[in-house]
């Protein structure tokens, strides 16, 4: 074998062991964003009880996002977007059916989480990270049952 050949072959299997990494660390990520994010809400049936969840939860998104609320009603709570890139900001939605019951949803975002074409960001894993700690902790700091 030419000896100049093999550290460019070396070098060439190295990235694409990288890149597979890199593609299943994403992968793992993006899995772990949906289980928090499919966690990160809480149904209530009485209107005293879901009007202190919803009280919580407007407290939680105002300690979770790194801007102010913009708009809070009785069925959202929307918060500015930020500025700087790698900022979680938080909002939250409240339906109520014919009966009464509500569900009430929390959905963290990150600008410069995913580029305009829907890939990865260079921000995606901090913001992967953060997402998921706020989105994963809603349900314990309104003290649902899991």
């Amino acid at each position: 074998m030419n000896w100049r050949l093999f550290p460019i072959l070396a070098v060439a299997g190295l990235a694409a062991c990288s890149s597979e990494a890199r593609i299943a660390a994403l992968r793992d990520s993006e899995i772990q964003l949906q289980q928090a994010r499919t966690q990160a809400w809480v149904n209530c049936s009485a209107g005293a009880d879901c009007d202190r969840l919803w009280t919580l939860t407007k407290k939680y998104v105002a300690q979770r996002s790194v801007t102010p609320i913009r708009r809070a009603d009785d069925t959202a709570i929307e918060t500015t977007e930020p500025h700087m890139f790698g900022a979680v900001y938080v909002w939250a939605t409240r339906t109520t059916d014919d009966a009464g019951a509500s569900t009430i949803r929390l959905k963290g975002m990150c600008r410069g989480m995913y580029r305009a074409d829907g890939n990865p960001g260079w921000l995606y894993t901090s913001c992967a990270q953060q997402i998921r700690a706020v989105e994963r902790d809603f349900r314990v700091f309104v003290g649902a049952a899991s």
